[in-house]
């Protein structure tokens, strides 16, 4: 009989800080010693990293225009950390401080003790397996339809720095061609847009059909890493408690993620992805990459002679991590996961 694969506890662990730290008042306008202190003190008796719990923390009070004193803040997790670490018992955990309170880095230790709280034969497998559609019978047309409303545009590049050489519309009935491939690969704009030029204030007023002012909604993520592990950032990214809508390679070394935010403008986008941002780039996720106008790769298409493959599809997830999500076929059964390293071609 096959086991249950239980949710880790990192991702227990940010499932409930993170709507914790986000339900506090940082408001500017005051240094929220009270708001600090309470999330640390949440932070330490979950055992979250301490310097994850600053990073996440940091960027609360900066997104919300108010002034990061970092000593302060520092001194505030201390307390806390000092105060949680005193009502357990003399065998708890090491809690280790930070001694500075720097912009959120990547961190391989971090992500090789998050990694291997979980053991798995194959990590593609088990996302492969989770994947609502098998991955080899979806094209890049579906992939789009799937996650994207009718009629909305999407556009699509073979040329990293052109203005989208195809406006593709979800349901048309007349729909241009999708490229299937190209020396330097295929991408599409994450979040869709209106197919019009705009002029882009930030580029001196050039015509742009690729910038914020064409966006019609505020709605993807995109996860990428280039430095992390691939294993590694793998076994993590199964774990996190987000919206995983997509998982695919690059047609190089990389895996990109392409999480689910629903932001109301541009302004709620960005909220929502700085409250993410510490615990993502500790992680090994591209902090250049977590921009509202990003291009990814569109699976299933070709990069010379790779295929940008798709490896998970999920247009309804709903924040459980993948780890924790049934495998398709199995309803009320997931996958008995063992320990034995990855590899990845």
């Amino acid at each position: 009989m096959k086991a249950s694969v239980p949710v880790s506890q990192f991702a227990r662990k940010l499932k409930v800080l993170i709507p914790y730290l986000d339900s506090l008042d940082w408001r500017c306008g005051d240094t929220k010693h009270l708001q600090q202190y309470n999330g640390f003190l949440r932070a330490a008796s979950l055992g979250t990293d301490p310097q994850l719990a600053l990073d996440l923390i940091a960027a609360r009070i900066e997104g919300s225009g108010g002034r990061l004193i970092p000593h302060q803040l520092r001194r505030q997790q201390e307390r806390a950390y000092a105060h949680v670490r005193g009502c357990v018992c003399s065998g708890s955990a090491d809690i280790r401080m930070a001694k500075r309170c720097p912009k959120p880095r990547f961190s391989s230790a971090t992500l090789k003790r998050v990694a291997k709280r979980i053991d798995v034969e194959n990590a593609l497998e088990v996302i492969a397996s989770r994947s609502i559609y098998i991955p080899s019978e979806v094209s890049s047309a579906s992939f789009l339809s799937r996650l994207y409303a009718p009629h909305e545009k999407i556009a699509v590049f073979t040329v990293f720095k052109g203005q989208g050489e195809v406006i593709y519309e979800i349901g048309s009935d007349c729909p241009q061609e999708l490229p299937s491939g190209g020396p330097d690969g295929v991408l599409f704009l994450t979040n869709p847009v209106d197919g019009d030029f705009h002029p882009n204030p930030r580029e001196g007023h050039k015509l742009s059909r690729r910038s914020e002012e064409s966006v019609t909604a505020w709605r993807y993520l995109v996860l990428e890493s280039d430095n992390a592990d691939i294993s590694d950032w793998l076994r993590a990214l199964v774990q996190m408690p987000l919206r995983i809508v997509a998982i695919y390679s690059s047609g190089g070394r990389s895996i990109h993620c392409l999480v689910r935010l629903d932001a109301e403008s541009k302004t709620d986008w960005d909220a929502k992805k700085n409250g993410l941002k510490p615990a993502l780039v500790t992680l090994g996720a591209d902090p250049g990459a977590l921009t509202a106008v990003r291009l990814s790769r569109l699976p299933q298409c070709w990069r010379g002679d790779r295929k940008q493959e798709l490896l998970f599809l999920n247009p309804g997830a709903d924040g459980s991590p993948i780890v924790a999500q049934p495998e398709r076929g199995r309803p009320n059964e997931s996958i008995c996961i063992r320990g034995r390293d990855i590899t990845h071609a």
